[in-house]
């Protein structure tokens, strides 16, 4: 073969080796950066309770206070009590106050009643007339107000005791027995156990991927093979900066969204695993359905 095809045999294998290797490349470079399609996304968030201050809607002496701090309640639960010997004399006052009116009452609707008549045919004179019916009416007004101290006196009786709104855990107690407190001043806090959520936050790339009642999945370190079942409550129309201390500029400007993803797990020691702040993964599946839909 001479030396020129030669040359151009060489040369056509060169540039077929060169071609299939910048197929290759590219084909690489494809597939490298190329996004797969993730199943699921995954965020980190923390967990928030509800935290409420327990007061009293009267003022008196702290008589009796049940509970410590760390200690679980259940809702209707009685935590304390004001001295009643105030609130009993009271309601004993109004219920006096109450009869003595429907005494008046029952009283001056008689005597208008037997006038009735008379006032018909002009034998008592309307000066006189209009008297009765003004002690008519007053009567009965004075009933209607001390029905209402009465119904007063006892609700006041009634916020006396300091029962628990919900179940959940005190977090501090605050008073002690022998204390005069006002009415509103705080006696409690207490942690709710329900609702329980956790606060996390989403990229405005991912954002169109999640709705509102989209099932979601929660899980922490301490028990990571553990799911809680849940579901997205709230998510924030306000965009905001990246809430957290971080160490790069492209961080620093990142624009976020705010989720609530509210735990639906009926678990009875859920209390015991979630807690306070704690962080927590979050996965929503992206196959899962709206909650009711």
């Amino acid at each position: 073969m001479s030396e020129p095809v030669l040359h151009n045999v060489s040369r056509g294998v060169k540039m077929f080796i060169l071609t299939v290797l910048v197929i290759l490349i590219g084909v690489l470079l494809y597939f490298h950066f190329k996004k797969p399609k993730k199943p699921e996304i995954i965020l980190f968030g923390n967990i928030e309770i509800r935290e409420v201050n327990l007061a009293f809607r009267v003022s008196g002496r702290l008589k009796n206070i049940y509970f410590e701090e760390g200690d679980y309640v259940k809702k209707g639960e009685v935590l304390g009590e004001l001295d009643f010997d105030t609130f009993e004399t009271a309601l004993i006052e109004a219920r006096a106050r109450k009869m003595d009116a429907q005494a008046v009452k029952i009283n001056s609707n008689d005597i208008y009643r037997r006038n009735l008549a008379l006032c018909a045919d002009g034998t008592v004179s309307r000066q006189e007339c209009k008297n009765l019916l003004t002690n008519k009416n007053k009567g009965e007004a004075e009933f209607d107000l001390a029905n209402a101290q009465l119904q007063n006196a006892e609700i006041a009786l009634n916020d006396a005791t300091l029962r628990a709104p919900n179940d959940g855990i005190i977090l501090t107690r605050i008073m002690e027995p022998g204390s005069i407190v006002s009415a509103g001043m705080p006696i409690y806090s207490l942690s709710l156990f329900r609702p329980l959520w956790a606060r996390a936050y989403i990229s405005e790339e991912d954002l169109g991927k999640i709705k509102l009642g989209q099932k979601a999945y929660i899980s922490n370190d301490s028990m990571p093979d553990k799911k809680f079942r849940a579901h997205i409550g709230f998510i924030s129309p306000v965009a905001e900066f990246t809430p957290k201390t971080v160490e790069t500029l492209s961080l620093r400007t990142d624009l976020v969204y705010r989720l609530r993803v509210i735990i639906d797990d009926e678990d009875e020691n859920l209390n015991l695993y979630l807690r306070q702040g704690m962080p927590v993964n979050i996965e929503i599946p992206l196959e899962s359905t709206v909650l009711g839909g």
